[in-house]
Formats: structure tokens, C-alpha cells, sequence
């Protein structure tokens, strides 16, 4: 990439390597430490991000999902495992939903994925959480940019997806 392309920072890099931003109106990104104390401090963040602009259920549904998402970081990638990591959360509307996503620093072992959680297991449900709650959700993994899960919610206006 040359100097002219190189984005500022994670969240630019990411944005321009994904489609989904393109019909999307950014709220707003923050970049957290890569700690469990980074969870409800992205809570408070997104709730008075999205406050007046999306439904309370929806507005509930969307802090509940990144709550998951930003802790898979802290514990599973790079991010919470360097005393530099951090996570940067994007937050969007657009076509009847909120957009949000979580960009990290990626492990060199794995990508996010679902996984069968046991009955007495204390995790493991974070993902299962997304797929059975979101419109929609994914994974895209950029070398410079990081790891994104992302996910839609619906926005709970007249014209949103159920």
C-alpha cells in the first residue's frame, strides 16, 4: 500500500477494505484498551451513541451483542494478550439498521467463530448470541487492519427487518 492509500488509522483501514460502509452513515469509532474493564466502558459508550437515534429494544440488542464481541476480543486475540492491544468499536445506520462492528489486533492461531458451548461451560456464547440475535453478521480479517466481526441489528423503525 502506498503512502497515498495508507489510511489513519484501523478503523479507516478497515473501512476501506469493506462494502458494508458504503450504504452506511458512521456514528461514531473509539479505540478501547484491550482489557475486560474496556466492556462496559464500550457499553456506556454505544448506549449514549445510539440514545434517541434507534429503538430501546434495538438500542438494548446492540450493546447486549457488542458486549459479547469486545470481551471475544479482550480474550481471544492479540488485543487482550499485549499490554499495547486495543479494539476499536464503529458504530452506523443505514436501511433500517444499526451496523456494528469491532475491529482487533487478530490472533495468528484462529478467526472468530461459533462454537458448541457445554451446558455447565461459564463461555463460549458470545457468537451463538450474534448468529441467533443479528439480521445478519461476519468476520473480515485484514493483515494491517485487523480482525472485524461485524453485525446488524435492526433498528426497530416501521421500515427495519424484523
Amino acid at each position: 500500500m502506498n503512502a497515498s492509500n495508507q489510511a489513519a488509522c484501523r478503523y479507516e483501514r478497515q473501512r476501506t477494505a469493506s462494502e458494508r460502509w458504503a450504504v452506511l452513515h458512521p456514528l461514531g469509532h473509539a479505540e478501547f484498551a484491550g482489557t475486560p474493564c474496556s466492556v462496559a466502558t464500550v457499553r456506556t459508550w454505544a448506549r449514549h451513541l445510539l440514545n434517541g437515534r434507534v429503538a430501546g429494544t434495538a438500542l438494548d440488542d446492540v450493546v447486549l451483542l457488542l458486549s459479547e464481541v469486545v470481551t471475544n476480543s479482550v480474550v481471544h486475540s492479540d488485543s487482550g494478550h499485549t499490554p499495547t492491544g486495543s479494539v476499536t468499536v464503529c458504530l452506523g445506520i443505514g436501511g433500517g439498521m444499526v451496523h456494528a462492528e469491532v475491529i482487533d489486533d487478530g490472533s495468528a492461531t484462529s478467526l472468530p467463530f461459533v462454537r458448541a458451548a457445554g451446558l455447565d461451560s461459564d463461555g463460549g456464547r458470545g457468537l451463538l448470541l450474534v448468529e441467533a440475535m443479528a439480521v445478519g453478521w461476519g468476520v473480515h480479517h485484514d493483515t494491517e487492519a485487523g480482525t472485524a466481526v461485524w453485525f446488524h441489528v435492526a433498528d426497530g423503525s416501521a421500515g427495519s427487518v424484523p
